[in-house]
């Protein structure tokens, strides 16, 4: 590479959105020459501290200093490369246009690929792409022409945000091997991941990043799986905790029920799960792990095979008494609408709509301000604009929303993402009076701590296949609680319930 490298020093970095303090005094060295792990749960600070690296944001405080100098990422920026969770690519241009985006030079006509570029793209599997666009390809191949820009760069500092949700087993391990190489010749490399394994199995060192700030440095015999699960949940497992009754009775009827259910595309297979009504159960796994596509399916927007039953119906007319919240707020919530519009946005016609189709004003009126007293929804008005709320609030909304709908299956992604510790507890109430009326609540979650905050049991999704249930109640300490799942995803598919063999933990 051109020059030595010192590494990155970053000392009492702050940062604030609002109200919300994303880095509270960070600090942090930055190697060149090794993998450095960055693990914390979500709202932690990651990807802040991602964003004021690459030049995207700027502190309000602190220091940075990039090979004895002060970082000037806006000057420096040709010397970092990021490869972001969700590609940040033109799916106008072909792949190879893409790998090389910023490094076209003057030439007339096509970009040019080097002998260097066209051995990264094969490297990556994508050679035989290279002339095809790529909003033609999937995910998973635009992912990994992302990396392959990343690697095929001169760059001195390389950001990995997430980088392998999105692909295979075999693409993983290249991209590892990948990711090695850059170490070996003297860059800085940065993994952010929520995958402990892949911390343990290729950084050198694990910094821990709880409220904005640096909590823990992992390294040597200090580095295991559980030692970075134990560390990311240190302190937190009383803040929030809304838990219900210690125990779903046995007798009790079941309200859902699920058998031999397989994704079409594979990734989930042989499932087979019962719910009780007043259980809020939790599903936790890396992206990629089939958690995620597992809970949708269960509202019908993935396809699949087996059988599924909902308060005694089947199949579609099972499905129609479930609602689904997405993690990402703006998929559930209409940004030019009022607080209450967006509250009564699934209410069907004979509770809005009078003689002519006309909307009922003064019901929808009365509706929406019992939903905002309800659901706690901190707005002066009904029509107040939904972007002028907090996240926290304009979860509410998105919750009151699905619940409008009268489901007796509430499906969840990541319920309390980006929302203060006020809004967290709030929403849990939500949740827990919700199963109160005899109904069931199902969430996906990447969180330990909100596993342990707010579900009555859980099961750990690996590879497509399922754990054993995990009785949140029976786990004292959340310390522990992030042992064993932590244990569960390492185990893999063959010792889960469901897809494969049962088999008890260690």
């Amino acid at each position: 590479m051109n020059g030595a490298v010192e590494g990155i020093r970053l000392r009492g970095l702050h940062k604030r959105y609002g109200a919300t303090v994303a880095l509270a005094g960070l600090d942090l060295d930055i190697r060149p020459g090794e993998v450095l792990g960055v693990a914390g749960p979500n709202g932690a600070g990651k990807s802040t501290l991602i964003r004021i690296i690459a030049g995207e944001e700027r502190p309000d405080g602190g220091e940075l200093a990039f090979n004895g100098s002060a970082w000037t990422p806006s000057v420096d920026w040709r010397a970092v490369a990021v490869v972001h969770q969700e590609p940040q690519l033109f799916p106008n241009l072909t792949i190879a246009e893409n790998v090389l985006v910023g490094r076209e030079g003057t030439r007339i006509g096509r970009p040019w690929l080097s002998g260097g570029d066209a051995k990264v793209m094969k490297a990556f599997g994508i050679d035989r792409y290279a002339n095809t666009l790529l909003g033609d390809c999937s995910l998973a191949t635009q992912q990994r022409a992302e990396i392959a820009r990343a690697v095929a760069r001169d760059a001195q500092v390389f950001l990995f945000d997430e980088p392998n949700s999105a692909l295979t087993d075999e693409e993983s391990d290249e991209l590892f091997r990948e990711m090695h190489k850059l170490a070996a010749d003297g860059r800085i490399v940065l993994l952010v991941t929520h995958r402990l394994g892949d911390l343990f199995e290729h950084a050198n060192r694990v910094a821990v990043i709880r409220d904005g700030q640096v909590r823990a440095i992992l390294e040597g015999d200090a580095l295991t799986e559980d030692g970075i699960a134990q560390e990311l949940v240190v302190g937190r497992g009383d803040e929030t905790s809304a838990k219900g009754p210690a125990a779903i009775g046995q007798d009790r009827c079941v309200l859902v029920a699920i058998d031999d259910w397989s994704h079409s595309a594979g990734a989930f297979r042989a499932i087979s799960l019962e719910a009780n009504p007043g259980e809020i159960i939790a599903l936790i796994g890396v992206e990629g792990a089939g958690a995620r596509e597992l809970l949708r399916s269960f509202g019908g927007l993935e396809s699949c095979s087996g059988t599924i039953e909902i308060a005694g119906e089947t199949g579609d007319m099972a499905q129609r008494l479930t609602a689904y919240v997405p993690a990402t707020r703006t998929l559930s919530l209409y940004s030019n609408l009022s607080v209450g519009e967006n509250v009564l946005a699934r209410l069907g016609e004979p509770d809005i709509a009078g003689f002519g189709m006309a909307l009922k004003k003064r019901r929808m009126r009365q509706l929406a301000n019992e939903a905002i007293r309800r659901f706690s929804i901190r707005a002066y008005a009904a029509s107040q604009g939904i972007r002028s709320l907090s996240g926290g609030n304009q979860q509410k909304v998105a919750i009151a929303q699905a619940l409008n709908c009268a489901p007796r299956l509430l499906l969840l992604e990541e319920p309390t993402r980006g929302v203060d510790i006020h809004s967290k507890r709030e929403i849990y109430r939500l949740l827990r009076d919700f199963v109160g009326a005899n109904n069931t609540v199902i969430m996906f979650c990447t969180e330990v701590l909100e596993v342990y905050e707010a579900a009555d049991r859980a099961h750990v999704v690996v590879e497509g296949g399922l754990s054993p249930a995990i009785t949140v109640h029976d786990y004292a300490h959340i310390e522990a609680l992030a042992t064993d799942i932590a244990r569960m995803q390492r185990h893999g598919p063959h010792d889960l319930v469901n897809g494969a063999t049962r088999a008890s933990l260690p």
